[in-house]
């Protein structure tokens, strides 16, 4: 992945609004909590929670995206992940 360091600096979670970093072709955000995996494609980074990946991190299973509520549910394990917008 070779995305410049000024973009990298700009980008952040679409979800909780937290710093994402790179890890291997994809882009990790850093809370914990919501902690969803967004892919890069030729050098462009996916931005859209739809498209990313969405583990638990509780139990790794992969969570369902509630758009109307603004949250990552497990279906697994129960564990909720609700961003509150100010």
């Amino acid at each position: 992945m070779n995305l410049p360091q000024d973009l990298l600096d700009l980008l952040v979670c679409a979800l909780c609004k937290s710093d994402v970093r790179p890890d291997g072709e994809t882009l990790v955000c850093q809370n914990r909590s919501c902690g969803l995996i967004y892919p890069v494609k030729e050098d462009i980074p996916v931005m859209l929670i739809d498209e990313a990946s969405r583990p638990c991190p509780k139990c790794a299973a992969s969570r369902d995206w509630k758009e109307s509520e603004d949250a990552l549910q497990c279906p697994r394990c129960g564990e909720r992940f609700q961003y509150e917008r100010k």
